[in-house]
């Protein structure tokens, strides 16, 4: 992954600057940045045409405010000043404790990166998750492949697992230790959370995209909350690296479910032709809606039904419950039953490339793409009428 960002300091006060850069080095923020310190003027002006800075951190009483040379924010010697700093040229108060100075210094400067990524880009991180009331329905698979598309299509993709027992597809293992370190910081807000996720994440070769495959501890996955699932994917957008996000959710309404499908532009619940799947996600829908007050999941806007392990017999709607208004829900996919894979199960435990299901994964996320995530045609759905009418 991504070394440590390289910053610059300048101050007058050595004493400060000896001060601030012992503490970085001793601490847990040597894992994350890499210091300079400039007393001088010519100093620092000798560091900003080295161009190997993106971050850097000036006391007001140097004049000249370069943005050319990378992220520059503002050191004021009172709380006042730094409030009181002009637009894009951000302050920070200088006398505060150093890690609440560090954290605020890192969280401007990802706010910038993020903006600038999104500005040049002209879209922002989508979040998708993919889902299923029912298992065996193909689910990881289908967001193990979205991932590969994604990537194959030039794009930064993650793969996070956050089923409550991972599979073994993925070649890495969660290292422990790092994994709970990060929900430490998930928890406790510490400042250092987002750059702890760096020992977390690995690289799937030759696919091309980052996954996490999972905490190897369940507790550490069922303890989570639904404020722990929306910092989460907060960290995961602050890192400015990826152009999408996919989620490999439970199959249940665990509050870090809750809080992953609730915060996701898109979800997608995966059914098969055996009308079971599809029954237990109406019921699943309404006791959602029923439960927690939250009709995201109704709004054509975020929820997408695919059709997996398709064998025919299905057109392009779901048969919804008799009663239900309307009488069929529209898919926003289908993508074709594969034998070898099922051969293949529990063997090898990675599905080979199968260019029909990989053309219907592109599809998907092109009108995923086109449409914003949302079903087309149908501005809301009563699951709960569906799943009584249903049973």
């Amino acid at each position: 992954m991504s070394g440590r960002l390289e910053l610059v300091i300048y101050d007058r006060d050595a004493g400060y600057l000896k001060l601030l850069t012992e503490y970085i080095r001793e601490t847990e923020w040597s894992r994350t940045l890499t210091v300079k310190q400039a007393t001088k003027p010519e100093m620092l002006r000798e560091y900003a045409q080295d161009g190997s800075a993106a971050l850097y951190v000036v006391h007001s009483d140097f004049g000249e405010a370069d943005t050319g040379w990378g992220f520059v924010i503002r050191l004021y010697e009172t709380k006042q000043e730094a409030d009181e700093a002009a637009p894009g040229m951000p302050g920070i108060y200088k006398y505060q404790p150093l890690h609440q100075l560090l954290g605020r210094i890192l969280g401007l400067y990802r706010a910038q990166a993020e903006s600038v990524r999104a500005s040049s880009t002209g879209r922002r991180t989508p979040v998708y998750t993919v889902f299923s009331a029912a298992g065996g329905v193909g689910k990881t698979t289908i967001a193990q492949h979205m991932a590969r598309a994604i990537a194959a299509q030039g794009e930064r993709c993650l793969y996070w697992n956050m089923e409550l027992v991972p599979g073994s597809v993925l070649p890495k293992e969660t290292d422990g230790e790092q994994a709970a370190r990060f929900v430490y910081g998930l928890r406790t807000n510490a400042a250092w959370t987002t750059d702890s996720l760096n020992g977390l994440l690995y690289r799937a070769e030759p696919y091309g995209f980052d996954y996490f495959p999972g905490f190897r501890k369940f507790r550490e996955t069922i303890e989570l909350t639904a404020e722990d699932a929306g910092k989460l994917i907060g960290h995961l957008k602050q890192l400015g690296r990826y152009d999408a996000i996919v989620f490999d959710s439970d199959t249940s309404l665990g509050e870090r479910v809750r809080g992953t499908l609730s915060l996701s532009d898109a979800v997608l619940c995966i059914v098969t032709e055996d009308g079971d799947s599809a029954a237990r996600s109406f019921k699943l829908l309404a006791e959602w809606e029923e439960a927690f007050g939250d009709a995201s999941l109704t709004d054509r806007n975020k929820l997408r039904f695919v059709l997996n392990k398709h064998t025919g017999s299905v057109s392009g709607t779901l048969p919804a419950p008799s009663d239900m208004t309307p009488s069929a829900v529209p898919l926003a996919g289908k993508l074709p039953y594969v034998p070898a894979w099922k051969q293949k199960h529990g063997a090898s435990g990675k599905p080979s490339a199968e260019p029909l299901f990989t053309e219907g994964i592109v599809r998907l996320l092109s009108e995923l793409r086109r449409t914003e995530g949302g079903m087309s045609n149908v501005d809301r759905l009563d699951y709960a009428d569906a799943s009584r009418n249903g049973s």
